[in-house]
């Protein structure tokens, strides 16, 4: 008997909710002349559910072992990456009064932010004078010293930077797993590092 061919193009990534099975259609694209075959396989379950937000991955051979075994049938052809990485990652939140704080408490931090660090720029980074013009801009009253300003500015440049080269506090392993900017800045050195050290390598 002449086993039906079958076409799985894998995806770099998957995004599904945590509390559902992973399918091979969320893995990637199939394709199969005889459609209920093609259905079937599209709602084959790889995996059971993760129930919490987090990362996995699944490879190749995996999806073709689950495949292989439980559609013997199926001569079967992969495609595209050799491994898929999955976010399980939970519905977004729905409230939109909340999404609307959110948006307006980080335009007006950028907001402020960005003005402060173009005054700076203009009185050639004078960060004491910066501070004692925009107090009188606002209280009316010249200030040596204005603590009630230079204090939030100085929290707010620890916080910023803790925040910045630091992984992200959150409840969700998801969230946590996340690399910094400064975890990806040395990934990518290291990677170019490698590839240039290689191709030095291979030069007659």
């Amino acid at each position: 008997m002449q086993k039906e061919k079958v076409y799985l193009t894998i995806n770099k990534k998957a995004t599904l909710d945590p509390k559902r099975p992973l399918l091979v259609k969320d893995l990637g694209e199939v394709y199969c002349n005889n459609q209920i075959i093609q259905k079937n396989i599209e709602m084959t379950e790889i995996s059971t559910q993760h129930n919490k937000e987090d990362w996995d991955y699944k490879t190749a051979i995996e999806i073709a072992e689950v495949l292989l075994t439980q559609f013997p049938m199926i001569e079967l052809d992969l495609l595209g990456e050799v491994e898929v990485l999955i976010e399980y990652k939970s519905e977004t939140d729905k409230n939109t009064l909340w999404k609307v704080i959110k948006v307006a408490a980080v335009c007006i931090i950028l907001f402020f932010g960005s003005s402060l660090a173009l005054i700076n720029f203009h009185e050639d980074v004078n960060s004491s004078k910066t501070m004692k013009d925009l107090y009188y801009t606002f209280t009316g009253e010249r200030k040596e010293n204005p603590l009630l300003l230079v204090i939030p500015y100085s929290i707010g440049i620890g916080v910023g930077v803790v925040t910045f080269f630091s992984r992200v506090i959150s409840s969700s392993l998801r969230r946590v797993k996340e690399p910094g900017p400064m975890e990806i800045q040395l990934y990518l050195y290291d990677k170019d590092m490698e590839e240039n050290i290689l191709n030095e390598t291979k030069k007659p």
